[in-house]
């Protein structure tokens, strides 16, 4: 495969959230991250072979540095669920469906 050693992970644009509401729309995980800037239908949530969804979505930001600073509202709350944020990769995005 390619890319460089694991060491620190490089931010891309993109990070994964984990712990998402089932009830979540793309609006709320945009609200979610407030000031930050998510691109236009940048929200891609992971849904399970049956298409229901399993809590986890791909969010794309206009910027890596967007994405590494929005890594503060990693365990803030959506709802009554706290929300795990994880460095992606647009390449990790495409493949979820």
């Amino acid at each position: 495969g390619r890319g460089g050693g694991d060491g620190a992970r490089s931010y891309t644009e993109t990070l994964r959230l984990r712990g998402l509401p089932f009830s979540a729309t793309a609006e709320d995980v945009v609200g979610f991250f407030g000031d930050f800037e998510v691109v236009a239908d940048g929200v891609k949530f992971v849904l399970r072979a049956d298409g229901k969804v399993t809590g986890e979505a791909y969010v794309t930001f206009s910027s890596a540095e967007q994405a590494k600073d929005a890594m503060v509202m990693d365990r803030q709350s959506i709802g009554s669920r706290y929300i795990e944020l994880f460095p992606s990769s647009p390449q990790e995005a495409a493949r979820a469906r």
